[in-house]
């Protein structure tokens, strides 16, 4: 076996391996450099005197491993390219794109044309992961393709042959995403290993919590009018951030702003979704059910370049998705050279920068001076008055997870690949510590020729003998195909279409068959998409298969069809009670917010009813509980709702009185959107409602009044939230505001003593401070471990906090939340039935 490093090797970009193995040599990737001031190529010249190449296996789309394609297909015709569907046309967009920029670049030979770019393209064959793809009919070499997690389509390559086994990683990454589900390698057992070490000295940041400060941050440019810019690499980032936004405005976590994506990010969403075995399972789900993932009323294409000064000439916030990742060109470029003046802007970097990048400028003035603030772009030097900040949101492995890759495999040799020099070293280090294997460092150029005496005998599945039938399988077929694994014992793992290919009809699968069975199978009764792994099936048990047929003899069950409502509508979707009218077969569903549900939710209960045969019908009312307790999160702190919140049925809209200082229209907007409804804000009183009161002959100067009832109030279990200047019929008077009126009364003895002090009259402000007095109930409970099922109900007569409990709770630490909720508030804490 001989392995011969052509690129990618104490480096990031062009990567590509030239692997001998039983006298065939098979390509690993053949990317390009990103780094303009580089040579962009691998070395060429050594796969010709090494004899060119026999196969090419290709481990994801990036250009950093596929941009030399066009280029050794051209030189090699005869040798096949290996890749998996999704891979292949991410594969096409790429290249034609970079057709465009080649033609774009005066002064500069294009490497090849576009009819090279046709000729390669015809050259691919598809196949699924974990489908052992014989390449040769002259040699024993089986290759296979294994999840590799890093972006759609991503595989680890599995090679086996008589004189050894080589793995190769590509990119690769354990982390689940929300488009694609982390690394799938089973126990193999390769006798030398290719592995990536891009942040191979680095220990990423949680995710959750790197997504969790992205979306504060968002949040706070958002509210202050700015515009966030996001350089994202066309393919896996910027569908990552799509998903994020989306799902942090779907629950509430953002407010609604428009976000434009613009660049290749547009066409590359396309081919997502024209891919969903590929995704992660939640999202391929939501594909199957012909549902947009990416785009909505919010989320729009800048489909036109013209539209581009619009959307920076917006007077209202927004947010902006654009290639290339590293402002190397692309919309992005032109994005952040209109918005990086202005300091009420944002540029988030979520991704890898190369030295020489405009990105990596950007990082580096992160923590400079304002007087050292300068973008470079060409010959134009640009000042930076907008803020900066990387997020981590890596779909590399890191340290940590690299070390577990090399465990899990346990390989006599590894060779540390795509990563700067410095950090493979130390990478190389580290792993040499504790691994009794060999760990090399090569360098581009470099040849390693061994012989592996012993090579390691690899675990063989069982394989399913082939029922050689012609064809593909369809209709009563696939109940043929289904019993046949089961009788074999083979419902206990997933299975390739290609295996399932082969297991019908015992012959090599043939791609236009291997993608019509997919489709049947999607569709059937007997297999399943697996739950981690969609482009694998998994044969139902005997159960599920009878559920099925059941359910097409008519509706569904009513328990499993209440039990399927949950599924459906979780309670991040404001159902909060559901029932039925069994003779109607209707399912009766209550949302907080019907109005909105049944727009937001359309798809969901469509495919509800023809899943179930249950007719769905929506309550038509609004829940008026949950319409307050939202009014009352929307305000800013030190505003309050006077009295209770007003539902006019009828007409459709409710009625609230504010006090203090907010934006009536921004609070009307954000709760029209929740609610459907209309807010009227009557009586809004603004702290300056008056002309300023000027303290009486006999009355303490207002300052020092206030600065003595601070010191009175100091030190005092009860927060003293507020203290101001009022005037009513009587003349001018301070009221002070506690958390509730019921607490102010306390400390009657101490405010009677600052009137005689003082000389001036004051009184307790009548209405409680709801939003703390809620906020404080979920703290208590939070602190001892309660889980509530829904927000706090407030019922200012009752002088009560009405709570649902997910589950039952420990009477003695709810006995303890009841008095310290009732000491700090004056109110009762009361549970509710669900």
């Amino acid at each position: 076996m001989e392995l011969t490093f052509c690129g990618g090797a104490a480096e990031v970009g062009a990567s590509c391996y030239l692997l001998r193995i039983d006298g065939k040599n098979i390509l690993l990737d053949a990317g390009v450099r990103m780094d303009s001031s580089k040579d962009s190529l691998p070395d060429l010249r050594v796969i010709q005197e090494k004899g060119g190449v026999d196969a090419i296996f290709v481990s994801h789309a990036h250009l950093d491993h596929t941009g030399a394609l066009p280029l050794i297909s051209r030189e090699y015709p005869h040798a096949s390219i290996y890749m998996t569907h999704a891979t292949k046309d991410l594969v096409r967009v790429l290249l034609y794109d970079s057709l465009k920029i080649m033609e774009q670049q005066e002064g500069e030979i294009p490497i090849y044309a576009e009819v090279h770019v046709k000729q390669m393209m015809d050259r691919i064959i598809c196949f699924s992961p974990e489908y052992a793809i014989q390449p040769f009919e002259d040699a024993e070499i089986k290759v296979t393709f294994y999840h590799a997690g890093h972006i759609v389509g991503a595989s680890c390559i599995y090679i086996q042959g008589k004189e050894g086994s080589a793995f190769y990683s590509g990119d690769i990454s354990l982390t689940n995403q929300y488009t694609v589900s982390g690394a799938s390698i089973p126990k193999l057992r390769p006798d030398v290993a290719i592995l990536e070490g891009t942040y191979g000295d680095k220990l990423h940041a949680n995710r959750q919590m790197e997504e969790e400060r992205f979306i504060q941050m968002v949040g706070e440019v958002i509210d202050r009018g700015g515009k966030v810019l996001i350089p994202a690499f066309a393919i896996g980032r910027a569908q990552e951030v799509i998903l994020m936004l989306r799902r942090a405005m779907n629950r509430g976590r953002l407010p609604r702003f428009k976000v434009f994506v613009d660049g290749m990010v547009r066409e590359v969403c396309r081919v997502y979704r024209l891919n969903p075995n590929y995704l992660h399972s939640s999202l391929a789900k939501r594909v199957w059910k012909d549902k947009e993932v990416f785009f909505d009323d919010w989320i729009q294409p800048v489909s036109d370049k013209r539209d581009r000064e619009a959307v920076v000439g917006l007077s209202e916030p927004c947010c902006i998705i654009s290639s290339s990742g590293m402002l190397t060109g692309g919309p992005s470029q032109w994005y952040a050279e209109k918005l990086v003046g202005d300091e009420n802007n944002f540029i988030a970097i979520t991704g890898y920068q190369d030295e020489e990048a405009p990105g990596r400028q950007l990082l580096n003035l992160v923590n400079a001076h304002c007087e050292e603030r300068f973008l470079d772009l060409g010959e134009r030097r640009i000042p930076v008055s907008c803020q900066l900040d990387k997020y981590n949101l890596s779909a590399h492995a890191d340290k940590i997870e690299l070390l577990g890759v090399l465990h899990a495999l346990s390989p006599r040799q590894i060779f540390l690949v795509h990563g700067q020099e410095e950090v493979i070293q130390h990478l190389g280090k580290e792993m040499q510590a504790d691994f009794q294997g060999r760990v090399y460092v090569p360098r581009n150029g470099e040849t390693y020729d061994f012989y592996i005496r012993r090579p390691r005998k690899q675990i063989e599945r069982a394989l399913i003998p082939s029922l050689n039938r012609e064809g593909i399988p369809e209709g009563e077929d696939i109940e043929v195909l289904w019993r046949h694994i089961m009788e074999h014992g083979g419902q206990k793992r997933a299975y390739s279409p290609e295996e399932l290919f082969y297991i019908w009809s015992g012959k090599e699968p043939v791609q236009e068959g291997v993608s019509q069975l997919s489709s049947i199978l999607l569709h059937s009764d007997y297999f399943e998409p697996d739950s981690w792994r969609p482009f694998l099936y998994r044969p139902l048990s005997e159960e599920r298969v009878a559920q099925r047929l059941q359910k097409l003899q008519g509706p569904m069950e009513v328990n499993r069809m209440l039990a399927l409502v949950d599924e459906y509508f979780p309670p991040e979707t404001g159902l909060y009670k559901k029932g039925a009218r069994f003779e109607e077969k209707v399912a009766l569903l209550y949302f907080k917010f019907p109005k909105v549900a049944a727009q937001r939710y359309r798809d969901e209960i469509e495919h509800f009813e023809k899943l179930t045969g249950w007719r769905v019908e929506l309550n038509r009312e609004c829940n008026l509980e949950a319409a307050e307790d939202l009014l009352v999160n929307l305000l800013p702190e030190g505003a309050y709702l006077v009295g209770n919140l007003s539902y006019y049925r009828a007409e459709g809209y409710f009625k609230a009185t504010i006090e203090g200082d907010v934006d009536v229209e921004d609070i009307r907007r954000r709760f029209a959107e929740a609610t459907g409804l209309d807010l009227i804000i009557e009586g809004h009183i603004k702290p300056d409602a008056f002309e300023p009161i000027a303290a009486q002959p006999g009355q303490m100067e207002q300052n020092k009044a206030f600065k003595l009832i601070e010191e009175s109030f100091a030190g005092k279990p009860h927060r003293l939230y507020k203290k101001g200047l009022k005037r009513d019929e009587n003349g001018p008077y301070i009221e002070l505001t506690f958390i509730t009126p019921e607490i102010g009364e306390r400390y009657r003895d101490i405010i009677l003593q600052l009137e005689e002090k003082t000389g001036w009259p004051m009184r307790i402000n009548p209405n409680p401070n709801q939003n703390e007095v809620i906020k404080l109930a979920r703290r208590l409970l939070e602190q001892k471990g309660l889980r509530l099922k829904r927000n706090p109900g407030f019922f200012q007569l009752e002088k009560e906090i009405r709570v649902v409990p997910v589950d039952d709770w420990d009477c003695g630490a709810l006995d303890d939340v009841k008095k310290e909720f009732e000491y700090y508030t004056g109110y009762r804490l009361v549970i509710e039935k669900s």
